[in-house]
């Protein structure tokens, strides 16, 4: 099925065709001069248009040109009763997709009409898979300019054609698994598959059996042998994000994979080799860790050949608006929003905040930008409470309806300001009026006396 525009001054034919067309349940409309054709292709959207190349009222080939202008996906079929070899090519040099002299055998139009939606179809699959993978990769790219960012870039780069195991560090949400990806994908197993697990989000009883397999039988409920994350990752690369956070029992049997290239799937006696490239990841201190007894030495020097550190946001605030503008053009992309960047004060805030959440944070933020504002300039209004100073929190929250000829109670709205910004703490601190009055920076005394005058109680 499809929405076809019907383009020719001669009725008799358009009957015809349009009978034809709607039986094989395509939608039709039919124009018989130009400028009803332009009226119908600027109000509506077409998969294809049959288009007569002499019109009483126009050129075929100038519509031809209009019709690109406004819809370049739109496929075309020219139909002409004059023949001129010239014409033909003129009308395919412009963008037409096919032609047809008449008069034409009517299967071979819907011939022509089926091969060109299914050529069609293939262009637009084509462009999806396209936008996915770009898709893909701006969100696997390490976007800076930070000196340290650079030399990360260029670390990478240097173990392009490189086995050795790295362990990459940094705080949650810095990037680490787009750096690993950024390694697998330069790397000579690129073509191979790079498996990631995060080791801290799978529990300890499960987690052997994850990376290494299990035969069937090997426990309850392991009704059929499975592969493990390593042996899927043969060839390839094997990501195993938060090592800081597997258990003693499991290191010792990762240390034995990266000492021997073997492991034995649970249940099992049989080794099985393995070739995989390792490269871990963990927010927490390992040096800290094996101080404390947590963390392995010899594992902790097995992993940490090549060591990559990233910084936290806050280390390279040169790069927060460098981001942010990535993101916006990802999400612009993904979401059809129109986001415009930042002004001056909305600015100034993504600086002077701390992005605790880091690179992961400023991404959701911009998802959410994207997703609810739409369109249009990025202001402190649309930030969250949490990046704004006193002053900008007081003005997001608290702003006057007014017009300027008109006069307000002062003493009032202070007094109002007042009652909801005591009230907000003490709902913050389910009405704990020590927590409460530690927050507003007041004595327990005061607070306690400004409740009782304000005649503030918690909801019932």
């Amino acid at each position: 099925m499809a929405y076809i525009l019907l383009v020719d001054d001669e009725e008799e034919l358009r009957t015809t065709l349009q009978e034809l067309l709607e039986h094989s349940r395509h939608h039709v409309t039919s124009c018989g001069t130009a400028v009803r054709a332009k009226e119908a292709v600027h109000n509506g959207k077409f998969d294809i248009s049959l288009l007569d190349i002499r019109l009483p009222d126009g050129d075929g080939l100038e519509l031809l040109r209009e019709f690109r202008s406004v819809d370049p996906d739109m496929g075309v079929i020219m139909m002409t009763g004059y023949a001129e070899v010239d014409t033909a090519v003129d009308a395919i040099r412009l963008g037409a997709d096919d032609f047809l002299k008449k008069p034409f055998d009517l299967d071979e139009l819907l011939v022509r009409i089926d091969e060109l939606l299914k050529k069609r179809e293939m262009k637009n699959s084509n462009k999806e898979l396209t936008r996915q993978v770009q898709a893909n990769q701006a969100k696997h790219t390490l976007i800076g300019q930070s000196p340290a960012i650079v030399k990360i870039r260029n670390m990478v780069s240097l173990l392009s054609d490189s086995d050795s195991t790295v362990l990459i560090t940094g705080e949650s949400g810095t990037g680490k698994e787009v750096v690993a990806r950024m390694l697998h994908n330069a790397g000579n197993r690129a073509k191979k598959p790079m498996v990631s697990m995060n080791c801290g989000a799978i529990p300890e009883e499960l987690l052997e059996s994850e990376l290494f397999g299990h035969v069937k039988g090997a426990f309850t409920g392991a009704i059929k042998a499975r592969p493990g994350r390593f042996e899927v990752a043969n060839g390839g690369t094997i990501f195993l994000d938060e090592i800081g956070d597997m258990s003693p029992n499991l290191q010792v049997k990762l240390l034995r994979v990266l000492q021997e290239r073997k492991f034995e799937p649970v249940g099992s006696t049989q080794s099985m080799d393995v070739d995989v490239r390792i490269i871990a990841a963990t927010h927490r201190e390992l040096e800290e860790e094996i101080r404390h007894n947590r963390f392995r030495e010899d594992l902790y020097y097995r992993l940490n050949i090549i060591p990559i550190e990233i910084p936290s946001l806050r280390q390279r605030e040169d790069d927060v608006l460098l981001i942010a503008e990535h993101f916006i053009n990802y999400f612009n992309a993904q979401k059809q929003a129109g986001i415009e960047g930042f002004n001056d004060a909305a600015r100034q805030i993504m600086l002077d905040y701390r992005w605790p959440g880091n690179v992961r944070e400023l991404q959701n933020l911009m998802e959410r930008i994207a997703t609810l504002k739409r369109n249009g300039v990025i202001e402190p209004a649309d930030l969250p409470s949490r990046m704004l100073g006193g002053a900008e929190r007081i003005q997001q929250g608290f702003r006057l309806d007014v017009d300027d000829e008109e006069q307000v109670d002062f003493n009032a709205m202070v007094d109002e300001f007042e009652n909801h910004l005591i009230v907000s703490a003490l709902e913050r601190f389910d009405w704990n009026k020590n927590k409460a009055a530690g927050f507003l920076t007041l004595n327990r005394t005061t607070l306690v006396e400004k409740i009782k005058k304000k005649g503030l109680n918690p909801p019932v």
